[in-house]
């Protein structure tokens, strides 16, 4: 089986070709690269046009759309492939990962959902890979400041009948739109963590995630608010034992690194 991958992109030329070919480093397993262009006016419209030129499972879906979620919807309904997956354009796949995904999936229950580990790159800054192993709707409602959650698509992947069960991603939301499409999955299925490298996510001057930080911030809140009164008794009950054992090992976390700082000072 082969997935189709989705991008959204506005303005996006100073990394779309990167990312084409990052891309179509996956092989075969992508059948189709399908580009859900917001109306750019820098000159990426013209990059996807000479490169579909050398690669024609590329297409085009030009704009004008209403944001980030309305490509997504666009572009979803446009697959054709069993499985999506999505690569903002300043993101990449590690190798194989497509291929890791799909194979995952078939062995699973459909509609699926799979994610593996995303590397977070700080242009000029540290690098962490973050796991979200504890994938359950009741861990991820407690927000990510204690637990990890798929916080970028270019590590998880699913069938596309999975929006038959959830919808499509909320075109009123620009900032947190894929966690909230990962909290309605969690409440319909069951997500599927493995300890594999797949994405990497790259934060640089200008990107989304840091030139909207407030914004993002207070989407999530609502998010979390509007969905923790769909956990039944037993999930509420789990959760507050998640957020006691979750809570004091963040504690202990800072304990642990205070203490470092302080012998370093004192060597």
């Amino acid at each position: 089986m082969q997935a189709s991958i989705i991008m959204p992109t506005y303005n996006s030329s100073a990394y779309i070709e990167t990312c084409i070919e990052n891309a179509r480093a996956q092989g075969d397993v992508v059948s189709e690269h399908i580009i859900a262009d917001g109306g750019s006016t820098d000159g990426t419209v013209e990059i996807v046009a000479r490169l579909k030129t050398k690669y024609p499972y590329l297409s085009l879906l030009p704009g004008p759309d209403k944001g980030q979620s309305d490509a997504l919807n666009k572009a979803t309904a446009a697959a054709t492939a069993p499985f999506i997956g999505i690569l903002n354009c300043d993101d990449t796949y590690e190798p194989m990962a497509v291929s890791q995904a799909i194979a995952l999936m078939q062995t699973l229950p459909q509609p699926a959902f799979v994610t593996g580990n995303c590397l977070f790159a700080v242009e000029g800054g540290d690098s962490t890979m973050t796991r979200p192993k504890d994938l359950r709707v009741e861990s991820l409602l407690l927000g990510p400041d204690l637990v990890r959650f798929p916080a970028n698509p270019a590590s998880y992947f699913y069938s596309k009948d999975i929006h038959d069960l959830v919808g499509g991603y909320d075109v009123d939301d620009h900032y947190a739109m894929d966690f909230d499409f990962i909290i309605k999955c969690a409440l319909k299925t069951k997500l599927h963590y493995v300890d594999q490298h797949w994405g990497n996510f790259y934060l640089h001057a200008g990107c989304k995630t840091l030139d909207n930080n407030f914004d993002a911030a207070a989407q999530l809140a609502a998010i979390i608010a509007r969905y923790q009164k769909d956990l039944t008794p037993e999930q509420l009950k789990n959760q507050a034992r998640i957020r006691i054992l979750k809570t004091f090992k963040a504690a202990v976390r800072k304990t642990r690194d205070r203490l470092k700082r302080a012998a370093k000072t004192y060597n």
